[in-house]
This record gives C-alpha cells, structure tokens and sequence, in this order.
C-alpha cells in the first residue's frame, strides 16, 4: 500500500525534498520582494534599506556553513543576486536619485558577475535577463535605439549570442529556454520586417536607409536560430534541432502568410485555403528534411504537427466567415474523417492532416451550434462529446490535453450562461460556480493514477496546471473585488481546499510521514487555504507526481506554473503587499522546517534499517 502512494506522489523521494527547500527559500525571497513593493513608508528609511542587505547578509553567510549542498548554494547565492537588486531599488526610491534606469540594472549586472565564481545556473539566468533589460534601456532611454536602430540590432545579437556560448560551455539545462527566446526575437524581427514600416519611418530618417534597416531586420530574423541549428545538428542534439528548426518555420511562414495574402487579395476564401495547404506542406517539407538528415529521431513529427494546428486554425477561421450554416455540416464531416483516420492510419502525414482537419471542424461545429441557438448549453456537451470520442481513438496526449482545457473554457462559458437563465447578474455568482469547476478538475487529479492510457496522465497534470493559470489570472483581472465577497462562502473558498487536501492526505501520502511532519504539512496547507493560495499546494503536489513519473514536460510545467502563481498573486488587489508579504513568508518558513524534519525522519529511518 505505502509503496502505491509513494508511485504515485511520493514527498519522501530526495530529490522532491531538495525541491521542497529551494521552494521554502524561494518563498522567503518573494516576500521580501512584496515587502519592498508594500506601502512601507511608515517605517524609518534605516530599516527600508537594511531589511534586503540584511537577507543579502544572511543569504550569504548561510552559503557557507551549507557547502556540502551544492544545490542550497546555488539557491542562496541566487536570492543574494536578487536581494542586491532590491538594495538597488530601495536605495533609488528613498533619496530619488532621478537615475534613468538601465544605470539601476548596468550596477545589478557588474555586482552579479563575481557570484559567478562557481557555476550557478540561478544567478547566471537572472545576468542574462537583467543585462538584456539593460541593453533594451539603455538604447530607449538614449533614443539610440531610433537614432541607431541597426546597432541596436547588432548589439542584441551579439550579447544574446555571448550569453548563448557560456550557456552552452557551463549551464546546458538552459538552451531549451535560449532557442525559445532565439524565436522570440525572430519572429518579432520578421514582423517588423514585413508590417513595421510606419514605425520605421523616424528611424530611418537620420542615420541608416531605409533598405539598411530592412536588410538587418531580416538578417536577425534567421540569425540566431541558424547558429543555433548548426551547432546543435554537428551536437546531435536532436530534441534542440528541431525546435530550431520549427522556430525557423514559424519565422518564415510569416512571409508565406505576407506573400500569399497579397497574392489573393481578390479572393479571401481562396486566399485562406491557399494559406493553410502551404503552410502544412512547408513544415511537412521541414519534416522530410529532418528525417532525411536526422533519422531516427523521435521529435521529428514536431514541425509537421506545428504545421497542423497553424493549417486548422487557417481552416477554422476560413469556416467561420465564410461558409455559414453550411459550415456546421462541414465540421461534422471533417471531425467523423478525422477520427476515422486517427483510429485506423498510422501514416505520419495522414495522422497530422487528421489533426488539422479535426481542429478546424470542431471549431465550426461549436461556433455555428451557439449561432443557431444563442447558448452554451449545447456547446458544453458537444466539447464533452468531442473529449469522449478522442478518448475512443487513443489519440495523441496532447491532443487530449487541449480537449480538457477547452472543457473547462466551456465550462466558464456555460456558467456565465446559467447566470443569465436564472437571473443571477452579480459576478459573486459567477466566482462561486467557477471556483466549483476549477476544484471539479483538481479533485480528479488526486486518482490521476487510474486513468489509461498512462501517456493521458500528463494530459490531465497540465490540464490542472493551465486552469490553475487560467483560474488566478481571472481572478487576478476581473474578481479582485468580489473575492472578499466570496470569502464569506466558506463551504467554497475554505472546504473545497480543505476537502482536497484531506483527501490527498488520506489516500496518497498519509503513510509517508511521520505524526509531526503531517502536523507541519496541515499548517503550511492552513497558510495557504487562509490566504487563498492553496493553487501553490496543488502545484507542489502535481510537481512530486512529475518527478515521481520522471515526467520533464510536466516538470518544467510546474515550476513555470509555480513561478507565474506568485507572479499572479503579486497583483491581486484583495490582500495588502504587507499581508502577502507576512503570508509567504510564513509559508517559506513552514516549508524549510518541514524538510528539516523530513531528513530527520529520513536519518532516523536509515539508522533503524
């Protein structure tokens, strides 16, 4: 029995501990960060300014009696980089130094540069930001940017390129994030190479020609991913090249999109079919020449399945504006085709072409039934249907994914629905039944074991990740105020928490803790369900399961998703600066604490053993 729980989430595994700690430190840092952004004046200019040098201090001098842990070293030292730009901040808000601020971030970069005297990948991931912050400043703020636009063009490059190299010698775990930043630039290039020309008109009034500055957009936007899929092709790497090589299709397939539009400008219906069948047969062609130069690389159907979806989404809206009721039909049609082919071809091209028929006709399916009848109800149960039929054919986890989210968007949509029928104009209403939804999807995860196929597991973690997201940035942006409201229900906003984290403490981890760790744990899950963030217990707990599972997309998932709810509760308005502050704090604190007696527990064990 105790053996299932710990397959399933398993809190005692070392590695999830050593998570546990960096989180409680994290946690710390963050409420220092919400000290600095609380409404502090009230307190004498001595303590604003000691209160981060002093975490600055005591970070430090921690990292030196936990030498034996490289990974708390690394973590210290990285909030010691964060506590220096807080000083930084603190010192600019009290004397109004009347600075600009790429001077701010220039002093943060050169102060963090000697804490790269051992290879810490926290310290060196916030250099990179914080220097390009610097350099995006310092060309805005000295309108070189306008004056200078092709040499701020070569200066991005080039320190993204010298970043990339000492990435690539001494922190490999980030190249992921280097080629997504790498098409970021790209594709924001591109367009200001196809669409930008009104803005470039005072840029290039002065120094550089037009054509110049035409020429140094479009060299940047195959640039940095053309170096970056050579070295990873002569690496090997062939997770790296193809996502290369996919950010390099995206980048072009703008100009596909530019070209193919002015060539049909006559004919929006044909123009858009044209559109969807050349772009799906360009990441095809990318396709064909990863296999041919790659072979025997299981990430090779990534560019054509990202061809897919941008040709059913090309479908969709072509469906949508044109074809009316007719439409409908069509979309039934194509999502019974689709399934056909899911369910009895294997053929790579054909699987991907089912996808892409299947996303534009269940988009015209839901879009012409809410035409037809004006409600929602309908299109909550034809999304149930279509997650259903997915199910049957066994297709692929993401593609299940996708369904789940659009359940629960369906789901939203029938509640506002439900509002309107019954008479219940108060968003108060709407909140509450949301609320229910969203723990509705929470609560299955806790028997995610059950589900089979396996590979839909992951569907339903990142399903919960991403309404976990969706959740709190709609509170975030239109409930701030009705949140107090529905703080007096506290058979929602108190006993769904609590009724999860029973559960998940009865069925998954009860017999992996001692009495006082399970006391420790209830208390940190009691800050976070007082405060409403119980979504960072729920992301922790999707966290353990991922690392159990040795599952990296749900993993990386996580910790993106634990980094934005903090981010998300940072700008909800109904709790002060100082109350979140004093909150996560507590938590971080709980946290460490609570993995200071799992070690205990963990030595005592192996004594005993």
């Amino acid at each position: 029995m105790i053996t299932i729980q710990q397959d399933v989430y398993s809190w005692r595994n070392d590695d999830f501990v050593k998570y546990l700690q960096v989180l409680g430190f994290a946690l710390i840092a963050v409420s220092i960060l919400y000290l600095t952004a609380a409404n502090w004046f009230m307190l004498p200019q001595f303590f604003q300014l000691a209160i981060p040098q002093l975490f600055l201090l005591l970070s430090a001098v921690a990292s030196i009696f936990l030498v034996q842990h490289d990974y708390l070293v690394q973590c210290l030292h990285t909030i010691s980089g964060l506590m220096i730009g807080l000083s930084l901040a603190v010192i600019g808000q009290i004397y109004q130094t009347g600075a600009d601020s790429y001077l701010l971030f220039l002093i943060w970069s050169i102060l963090l540069l000697p804490w790269l005297y051992r290879p810490n990948i926290g310290v060196f991931t916030l250099l990179c930001i914080v220097s390009q912050l610097t350099l995006f400043l310092f060309f805005k703020q000295t309108f070189w940017a306008d004056e200078y636009p092709v040499t701020f063009l070569f200066s991005l490059n080039l320190l993204s390129l010298f970043q990339f190299y000492f990435c690539l010698r001494c922190y490999q775990k980030l190249r992921y994030l280097f080629v997504l930043w790498f098409g970021i630039l790209s594709i924001w290039h591109m367009v200001l190479f196809l669409y930008g020309d009104s803005n470039l008109a005072f840029a290039t009034a002065m120094v550089f020609t037009w054509i110049d500055l035409k020429i140094a957009y479009l060299i940047s936007s195959f640039f940095l991913l053309s170096v970056a899929l050579t070295y990873f092709y002569r690496k090997r790497d062939q997770l790296c090249s193809v996502l290369s090589a996919v950010g390099l299709g995206i980048t072009f397939t703008l100009v596909i999109f530019k070209w193919m539009n002015s060539l049909f400008r006559e004919s929006e219906v044909l123009g858009l079919f044209s559109i969807a069948l050349v772009v799906f047969a360009w990441f095809a062609l990318i396709t064909f020449l990863l296999i041919k130069f790659i072979p025997q690389n299981k990430f090779n159907n990534i560019p054509i399945a990202v061809g897919a979806w941008i040709a059913g989404v090309l479908l969709a809206s072509l469906m949508l504006t044109f074809w009316g009721n007719f439409s409908l039909i069509m979309g039934a049609i194509f999502v019974v085709l689709a399934a056909f082919i899911l369910r009895s071809k294997q053929a790579l091209f054909l699987r991907q072409f089912a996808y892409c028929i299947w996303v534009a006709g269940q988009n015209a399916v839901i879009f012409h039934t809410f035409e037809l009848t004006d409600q929602f109800f309908p299109i909550f149960f034809i999304q149930f249907a279509m997650l259903c039929l997915s199910y049957f054919i066994r297709s692929h986890w993401f593609f299940i994914f996708i369904q789940l989210f659009a359940l629960y968007l369906s789901g939203i949509a029938l509640i506002w629905d439900l509002n309107v029928l019954l008479g219940l104009h108060r968003f108060v209403e709407s909140f509450s039944f949301l609320l229910l939804l969203s723990y509705g999807f929470y609560l299955v995860m806790i028997w995610v074991h059950r589900i089979q196929p396996s590979q839909y597991q992951r569907s339903l973690a990142l399903a919960n990740l991403l309404i976990i997201l969706s959740s709190l940035g709609f509170y975030t942006l239109f409930g701030q105020y009705e949140l107090e409201k529905i703080r007096y229900l506290p058979i929602l906003s108190l006993g769904l928490p609590i009724l999860w984290l029973a559960l998940f403490m009865v069925l998954r981890i009860r017999n992996q803790f001692s009495l006082i760790a399970q006391l420790i744990l209830l208390a940190f899950a009691a800050v976070l369900i007082f405060y409403g963030y119980f979504e960072i217990f729920i992301c922790i707990a999707i966290l353990s399961w991922a690392l159990s599972q040795r599952d990296k997309i749900v993993y990386g998932f996580a910790l993106v998703a634990l980094a934005l709810t903090l981010c998300f509760i940072y700008y909800a308005l109904n709790v002060s600066f100082l109350v979140k502050s004093l909150s996560i704090f507590s938590s971080g604190l709980i946290l460490l604490i609570l993995t200071w007696v799992l070690h205990k527990f963990q030595s005592k064990e192996g004594v005993n053993t």
